[in-house]
């Protein structure tokens, strides 16, 4: 294996593993994920940011909405997993019209505490081809099946 497919590789394994798992300029109650993708090759990435129900009305519970919060960026993947229910997923950061060519992600989760990971290859506004090594979030995303909601149970 070459040197540089092993340094893809490992960045995957410790993406996929760390995670084991500003679209619209409304989303102003955005906040920025808790650590920040390293970016490799080029000179910066803009803030990522993560949006539940509990910050936007325009959320269903179960969901979790990502966004790079610059115009005309592209790429960059993510993978979760949500541990109260051990469900996993991935999706690609896109950019469309739709979006104000901001690159977003909207994830069915579901309920509960997600643990997700914003890694892979990206391009910046500027046009730099990079890689991000991963950044890490961790969201409580609401729902009506969240642990500790059914009568008589505790919350954890």
């Amino acid at each position: 294996m070459t040197k540089s497919k092993s340094t893809v590789r490992a960045a995957s394994v410790a993406a996929l593993g760390a995670a084991g798992a500003l679209a619209a300029p409304g989303l102003a109650s955005a906040s920025p994920i808790d650590v920040q993708p390293t970016p490799l090759l080029c000179s910066y990435v803009a803030p990522v940011h993560s949006v539940t129900e509990t910050d936007s009305d325009a959320l269903e519970e179960g969901r979790l909405f990502f966004a790079v919060g610059e115009q005309k960026a592209q790429n960059g993947q993510l993978n979760w997993v949500n541990t109260a229910t051990w469900q996993t997923g991935g999706a690609s950061l896109t950019a469309s019209p739709q979006s104000s060519d901001v690159p977003i992600a909207l994830l069915d989760t579901g309920p509960g505490t997600v643990v997700s990971a914003v890694w892979g290859p990206h391009q910046n506004a500027k046009g730099e081809n990079c890689f991000l090594l991963p950044g890490i979030d961790i969201s409580q995303v609401p729902g009506d099946d969240d642990p500790g909601d059914e009568p008589g149970e505790p919350a954890p």
